[in-house]
């Protein structure tokens, strides 16, 4: 056991294993929040403002009143801080920053927090441990010359990237489980009642697709079924890429017809952490030529 876990040591502490991709999920991440608060722009008094019908009174704590008065400084320092670390300026300081202002935000309004706003602060939260600075940076820091120090930043960049992989794989394992407990979802309709409802009515074909027995049953059991391996296979490396690519399907159905845009979006991205640094610069080298 100890012998196993000094190679585990070994092996997390020779490189920054998820590198690439650590710095795009960075930059996309960022690029998600501000983009959530630019579409609620119009309605941030309602969201935010001391004056919303939404404020609830179990919320008024920890100085939410002051926040709730003064919400468009609050706005713009977290757009300030959204931009610099998409720039990557500040790096793990700004991280904090913004997991800190992220939390604020959703204590101010928490009636329009969705799963996709909780997940995203989480990203945000293994965001500060890990090292996502070697890509996509206004300036690049001089490199580690300790090895000791650079073993020790590559250990905990790694282990913050295979929590949030680990994250990810608990997430779907918990709403498959909680989903076999209820009946709808064993009897193989609950797509049909999903897709029924006016609010998920994401386009004119929803009402089509849910007459069609055999669409609803294979939509059903196929999202049941991801939830419930995914966890499990994604690890074995031939199931690696047939599963990614079931889960971006999944989730671009789900965002078509379904309409839960940001929710969905923050998954997709968190995929490709199950790529490998050399696979992921493959890619890119490839894309590059073209």
């Amino acid at each position: 056991m100890y012998k196993s876990l000094l190679q585990i040591e070994d092996w997390a502490g020779r490189e920054n294993r998820k590198s690439f991709y650590l710095a795009f999920l960075r930059v996309a991440i960022s690029v998600w929040l501000l983009k959530e608060l630019l579409i609620d722009w119009p309605d941030l008094t309602i969201l935010y403002g001391s004056k919303s019908f939404l404020v609830r009174n179990d919320n008024i704590i920890n100085g939410i009143p002051f926040f709730r008065a003064h919400y468009m400084i609050l706005v713009y320092v977290f757009i300030v801080f959204i931009v610099l670390n998409i720039l990557g300026i500040g790096r793990w300081m700004t991280a904090l920053t913004l997991l800190i202002l992220s939390d604020i935000f959703q204590q101010l309004n928490p009636v329009m927090v969705n799963g996709g706003d909780k997940m995203a602060r989480l990203v945000i939260l293994y965001m500060v441990f890990a090292n996502s600075y070697d890509y996509f940076v206004l300036y690049k820091s001089k490199p580690v010359k300790d090895p000791g120090k650079k073993r020790f930043i590559n250990i905990v960049s790694n282990a913050a990237a295979y929590s949030l992989m680990l994250q990810l794989c608990i997430t779907y394992f918990c709403t498959g489980l909680g989903k076999l407990y209820n009946e709808v979802w064993r009897n193989g309709t609950a797509l049909y009642y999903a897709m029924s409802l006016n609010r998920f009515a994401g386009t004119a074909w929803n009402a089509y697709l849910v007459q069609n027995t055999f669409f609803v049953k294979t939509g059903t059991y196929f999202t049941l079924l991801f939830e419930l391996t995914f966890p499990f296979l994604i690890w074995v490396k031939k199931c690696r890429m047939p599963l990614i690519i079931a889960g971006v399907i999944l989730h671009l159905a789900i965002y078509i017809f379904l309409m839960l845009y940001g929710f969905e979006v923050v998954f997709i991205l968190l995929l490709g952490l199950f790529f490998s640094n050399e696979d992921v610069l493959r890619f890119v080298n490839r894309f590059y030529k073209l």
